[in-house]
């Protein structure tokens, strides 16, 4: 799964995380894929930076590759 992560976030940089469990065709909230994406974190080989917009009232992640 990490491997297609960083796939996925290589070719698409910025990704919401719902976008990449919608690309591995996995539920955002399962523990699989929320245990990867903090394991990946915590091996420096991903980062999230937060977005706000406050006009749709939406927070969120976007999703990057650490180079």
């Amino acid at each position: 799964m990490k491997e297609k992560i960083l796939e996925y976030l290589t070719n698409h940089p910025g990704a919401r995380k719902r976008e990449i469990a919608s690309f591995l065709k996995i539920w955002q909230c399962s523990f699989e894929f929320l245990a990867t994406i903090d394991d990946m974190c915590e091996d420096n080989l991903i980062r999230a930076e937060l977005f706000s917009d406050p006009a749709n009232m939406e927070y969120y992640d976007k999703w990057y590759v650490v180079n």
